[in-house]
């Protein structure tokens, strides 16, 4: 694990940069970690490679990830190059502590739906799923990394939240900003 040396967020800390490796070689630099957020993943990338911090993070309660990553935002010196990352989770993950997943940069795409279905099977006291629509705030551009305005009705609404607990026990509340 690197510090990636970049300013801090009013929020959270100063970022950092982290290689999936097994969570077992992770699990004593994140026991405590309760609160993680992740910025600037491309939207093209899959996630899953994210389930490793569940698994190394015990103690994690709000996870946020941010999809939105637009051409017009500068690359810094400690900017990731585009990657995408092949992560498979343990097949007995379950996470006791995992109450928040937020997720900037939501669309019904099958990717995304697997992945939260994923979360929502292996994080067994999640409460809250908070989705928002992919928007830049740099410019009104749109294109690729940024595409069209997500405007979803009340009948939209359901059908994801369906689609997203289908043959689920799960009673996690969906919001969709």
């Amino acid at each position: 694990m690197k510090h990636g040396g970049g300013r801090s967020s009013p929020c959270f800390g100063s970022p950092i940069w982290i290689q999936p490796e097994h969570p077992k070689q992770l699990t004593a630099i994140f026991c405590n970690l309760t609160d993680l957020a992740l910025w600037h993943i491309f939207p093209e990338c899959d996630l899953s490679w994210t389930l490793f911090i569940l698994e190394a993070a015990p103690a994690l309660q709000m996870f946020i990830l941010n999809r939105a990553r637009h051409s017009c935002t500068k690359a810094s010196e400690h900017s990731a190059e585009k990657a995408n990352v092949v992560w498979e989770p343990s097949k007995d993950l379950r996470h006791l502590n995992l109450k928040l997943l937020v997720m900037a940069g939501f669309e019904e795409e099958d990717k995304v739906t697997n992945y939260i279905r994923l979360v929502i099977e292996r994080a067994v006291v999640l409460k809250t799923i908070m989705l928002r629509a992919r928007t830049c705030k740099c410019c009104d551009a749109i294109d690729l990394e940024a595409p069209r305005r997500y405007q979803v009705d009340e009948a939209s609404r359901r059908r994801i939240k369906e689609r997203l607990t289908h043959g689920s026990s799960s009673t996690v509340n969906i919001f969709i900003c």
